[in-house]
């Protein structure tokens, strides 16, 4: 075949080289993608090839969008109806810049091979936000690479095949035509350029069509989750970067309607006892899901499955137990407000969003009021995470860091103090508190490199995942603290509440790979004191933020407040739980609807479905009809509210 200009003169073309960089990245994106489902099919099983395809080939309408975003000044630059676009200067500065930005959009890409583990969601914007105050980032980020070394070779050699593209395809001189006439051919590729990238990533040239945001990868799946499958890291972090702003909720015509079907107002019982001013200790567990508890899991392996949480299983049978027990968020900084402000995070975490700064309830606040000392401990570096920022945000008095444990000693060189020396310290000095107090505690040892202190190698059992291990760490630490606690005389005047920030991200068990499991965390309410806070309950729900309206109703807290949850202590209007993968999920009794804002995705009864198998979304109208109209009441009090500052009752 002849060609009109030699073939290599026309891959020299200005247009030419910039399109076919464009589509390498492209083609880059879609072995990303390919590999962040490779290691993280666990997450996503039984998609059969087919679908898998249909995932893939939906991916690409979101790589346009992120690839066009990220080339925006390298497009730009390569287009402008000038000719010293041609100069050597300038294209080599162009060259670096095609690199170096599509070598950071692909690492993104490649980070979130391992960090969706951690997250179950493709990182955003707000990851930024959570890690803005990390002091040993440093530290982290260099233990992420030793330890995932794999994935850094990845990138490396993406990157190698960025720089081997650029090298090939180079700029030519420009064509010896009148400077008239290269300026007018050039506005109109130019021209012709812009329209296509304003339709790239708008999603479509459509007038009706609006950007494309990360929702509208639910076109392409048949479970919310597998939308991260879809979608890309990079359009994840843009489209979320200047998102600050929920869009308002019309359901209902107004908030008296939403309330006769969800109301956050709580009144408090007629003719009920006098308030009781006993101590309330939380322990927040990182990392904490069902699955490594023993006692939640009698049919697992045949009925021979232990757990590696011994001690836990112990006060399980002395502790009020909500056999359905769910985290309302996926992240750390998800579950301080869940717990301490019954405020979920919806969408985003609620600590990275504007709305911090409204008028928040506040568990701690009450209590002061009341007369309670209240204090926070975290063993990490002061200010990590930003819940020294947060609570005290929220009204708490102490708060007890790193820095505060002074010994460094007791360090464990990345993310905080060892758990068992913490938690002593807790107990010491809960003992100096003036009493009533509220007093909150995070453990910082499950994390990932999943360590324990050299003294404990070996002593607890490895299990399939190298989690399990720190959780047999931190249940010891927790007897530890416990044994200490008794001796002390506030012990008996003290209801404790133990729970997770969120499950364990990465789970061996398929029953906890789902939507469901993925939340599953244990919530025990324990009072040394009263013997009525025992039992196990398999009918009422418990989630994060049912922990403040469940003890202020056992303490007979006397007055209105405001809170998303629920008191478990007493029948509910509504048995609800709620948290958000990429979808409302509301579970109510024993089935969970996931509903995208606009209609029913899945309904599912997840106590007999583990797996959510069986979708039976559109064939139970009577359970469906109802549970549609709740999480719309809810999402309408939850968004309404916050752009309203409407999140307190009104004295």
């Amino acid at each position: 075949m002849n060609f009109p200009l030699p073939l290599s003169s026309i891959l020299g073309r200005i247009h030419v080289v910039m399109l076919f960089r464009i589509l390498w990245v492209m083609i880059l994106f879609m072995i990303c993608r390919i590999l962040f489902y490779a290691f993280n099919t666990v997450f996503f099983p039984e998609i059969s090839f087919e679908h898998a395809l249909s995932l893939m080939g939906g991916g690409i309408k979101f790589d346009i969008v992120a690839v066009f975003y990220v080339n925006i000044l390298f497009i730009f630059l390569m287009c402008v109806p000038f000719t010293f676009k041609y100069r050597k200067g300038y294209q080599r500065f162009l060259d670096y810049l095609f690199v170096i930005t599509n070598s950071i959009a692909l690492m993104a890409n490649c980070m979130d091979f391992i960090y969706y583990r951690f997250t179950i969601k493709r990182t955003t914007w707000t990851i930024v936000k959570e890690f803005s105050n990390q002091d040993n980032m440093g530290s982290l980020f260099g233990g992420f690479l030793v330890r995932y070394w794999y994935v850094a070779v990845i990138w490396i050699l993406l990157v190698l095949s960025l720089i081997k593209i650029t090298q090939l395809l180079k700029v030519k001189g420009r064509t010896d035509v009148p400077i008239w006439a290269f300026f007018l051919i050039h506005a109109v590729l130019m021209g012709i350029i812009v329209k296509l990238f304003i339709g790239g990533v708008r999603g479509g040239f459509d007038h009706s069509i609006r950007p494309i945001t990360l929702s509208n990868a639910g076109e392409y799946v048949k479970k919310p989750k597998e939308m991260f499958i879809v979608l890309n890291t990079p359009f994840c972090i843009f489209k979320t970067m200047r998102r600050s702003d929920y869009e308002r909720v019309s359901y209902f015509d107004n908030y008296q309607e939403a309330n006769k079907i969800f109301n956050p107002v709580h009144l408090p019982e007629p003719n009920q006892p006098a308030f009781k001013p006993m101590n309330v200790v939380i322990l927040i567990w990182e990392s904490f899901g069902k699955e490594m508890v023993g006692g939640y899991n009698h049919d697992l392996e045949n009925g021979t499955y232990r757990g590696y949480t011994p001690f836990i299983d112990s006060l399980m049978q002395h502790s009020k137990v909500n056999w359905y027990s769910f985290a309302n968020g996926a992240k750390s900084i998800e579950a301080i407000p869940s717990v301490l402000t019954s405020i979920p995070g919806i969408k985003e975490p609620f600590v990275t969003m504007r709305y911090t700064d409204n008028k928040l309830p506040s568990f701690p606040q009450i209590l002061k009021a009341k007369g309670y000392s209240t204090s926070f401990f975290h063993g990490a570096p002061n200010g990590s995470m930003g819940f020294q920022a947060f609570v005290n945000l929220i009204g708490i008095e102490k708060y007890y860091g790193k820095t505060e444990y002074n010994n460094d000693a007791d360090y464990d060189g990345i993310w905080g103090i060892w758990d068992e020396e913490f938690l002593q310290f807790w107990a010491d000095k809960m003992g100096t508190f003036r009493e009533p107090f509220m007093s909150t505690l995070f453990t910082v040892s499950s994390h990932d490199p999943y360590k324990v202190p050299q003294r404990y190698e070996g002593k607890f059992p490895k299990g399939p995942l190298p989690v399990y291990q720190t959780m047999g760490y931190t249940d010891y630490a927790l007897r530890k603290f416990f044994a200490k606690a008794k001796t002390m005389s506030w012990y008996k005047n003290t209801l404790f509440v133990i729970t997770a920030d969120h499950a364990a991200t990465f789970a061996h068990y398929p029953e906890y790979q789902t939507s469901v499991g993925n939340f599953s965390i244990p919530i025990l309410f324990y009072a040394p004191g009263d013997s009525t806070v025992t039992g196990r309950d398999d009918t009422t729900l418990v989630q994060q933020i049912d922990v403040m309206p469940s003890v202020l109703s056992y303490l007979h807290y006397d007055k209105p407040y405001f809170a998303f949850g629920k008191n478990i202590f007493q029948k509910p209007p509504i048995n609800f739980a709620v948290n958000y993968d990429g979808v409302y999920q509301w579970f109510n009794g024993p089935y969970i609807l996931q509903f995208d804002g606009q209609k029913t995705v899945g309904l599912y009864n997840y106590q007999e479905d583990k797996l959510l198998k069986n979708n039976l979304k559109d064939k139970l109208p009577a359970i469906q009809g109802p549970m549609e109209l709740q999480v719309k009441a809810f999402a309408q009090q939850y968004v309404n509210r916050m752009l309203e500052d409407k999140l307190t009752v009104t004295p």
